[in-house]
Order: C-alpha cells, then structure tokens, then sequence
C-alpha cells in the first residue's frame, strides 16, 4: 500500500512538471510572437530612416551646387560653420550640371585626393584616412551640412570602367577597411552614384582621350 502511495505520488508530481515546463513552453511562444513583430518592425523602421537619409545627402551631392559653399570651407581660415549645405555638382554658362561634379568643390572638401600611379587619375576620399587627417571641425561641420547629423560616414569618389590591370583598386579597399574598422556591416547603409568630374576650364577630367567615369560611395553608420 505504501509503495502504491509513493509511486502515485510521483506520479502526480511528474505529471505536474509537464504541465509547468508545458505552461512556460507556451508563455515563451505567445510572448515571441507577441514580441518579434515589433522588434523587427522597430529594426525595419530604423533602416530605412538610415537608407533615406544617406540617399538624400547623396543626391544632395550630386544634384545641387551647395550655394557656392566652397568659399566659406578653407581650411586656413576653416569658416565651416556658416557652411549649411554641401553640393558638388558644376555650374558653367550654359548652368547646372548634374551629375557632373566640379573638382573645386570635390577638392575644397576632400582635399587633393590620391593619384593612381599608372593611370595618374585621381580618387577621393573623406573624412581622409591617410595624411593630412581630417580634422575634428570638417567632420563635424560636413556631417551637419550633408545633413547626417546623429550618424557616422566615410565617401569615396573614384574611377570606374579603367583597365583593372591599369588601375590600383588596393589603396581604395585598404582606405575603405581603415575607415569602417570592425563596424558590423549589417548597421552599414550604402549608397553610390555615378558621375563625370570636371575642372576649372569646363573640361572632363579624361584617361586616354576618354572622360572617366566616377562612382561616389557613400557609406552611413
């Protein structure tokens, strides 16, 4: 009779951790349910924001002359803050171009860029990996006029559509890693265009009597 009681009560304590580990099985379930909808709604919402406003600043760029900005961004007097919107696009007699950027512009906020050894073509970058360092003032200030407040970026403008075994592409994927470091890449938006650059004649910067092709990358964290 005792062994009967003993193995009847075993029983029903069993019994009664099925029904609690089954309870917690299913509270675990509905609140997923409940809950991921929302986080990966929250998730989805925060990357387009990111998306749009790193899609904005580079059809800014590449669309808009700024507003003669680039008088105000010197570096030797360093006038960044009455600088309020950054565009690179060229402004010749016949007006506007987009799509066509004008290496003043590109130069008074990139600096001089780098110069391909064999091509003798020029990439840009910023804020710039490589000496002179960009300095404290120009990342602020360019962050706030691109309209990238609250974020963190790195822009790149170089030659696409050049001969691979003429044109270094190295220096360009060394600057990218230096710059991005060990951010995950899923918190990475990235944005590019495509445009011709010209200088301060009206002409198209060219390699072999063509002019060059530039992608600018923009990547928004």
């Amino acid at each position: 009779m005792v062994v009967d009681k003993i193995s009847t009560d075993e029983s029903a304590m069993i019994g009664l951790d099925l029904m609690v580990a089954l309870t917690l099985i299913i509270a675990a379930v509905i609140i997923s349910i409940l809950i991921m909808p929302t986080l990966s709604h929250e998730d989805r919402d925060w990357r387009i924001k990111q998306y749009m406003t790193a899609t904005r600043a580079t059809d800014n760029l590449v669309q808009d002359d700024g507003g003669a900005w680039e008088t105000n961004w010197n570096r030797t007097e360093g006038n960044y803050s009455n600088v309020t919107k950054i565009g690179f696009i060229y402004v010749g007699s016949d007006g506007a171009m987009q799509k066509v950027l004008s290496i003043a512009k590109v130069e008074a906020l990139m600096g001089q860029g780098y110069e391909d050894n064999v091509t003798k073509t020029t990439w840009w970058e910023f804020p710039n990996s490589s000496a002179p360092d960009t300095s404290p003032a120009e990342r602020e200030n360019a962050t706030r006029a691109l309209g990238l407040t609250g974020y963190n970026f790195y822009m790149q403008l170089h030659p696409v559509g050049l001969n691979p075994a003429l044109f270094n592409s190295t220096p360009l994927e060394t600057n990218i890693s230096k710059s991005l470091g060990n951010i995950n890449l899923n918190t990475v938006s990235v944005v590019d265009r495509y445009v011709y650059i010209k200088d301060s004649t009206g002409n198209y910067l060219e390699f072999d009597n063509e002019a060059v092709h530039y992608r600018l990358n923009l990547w928004v964290w």
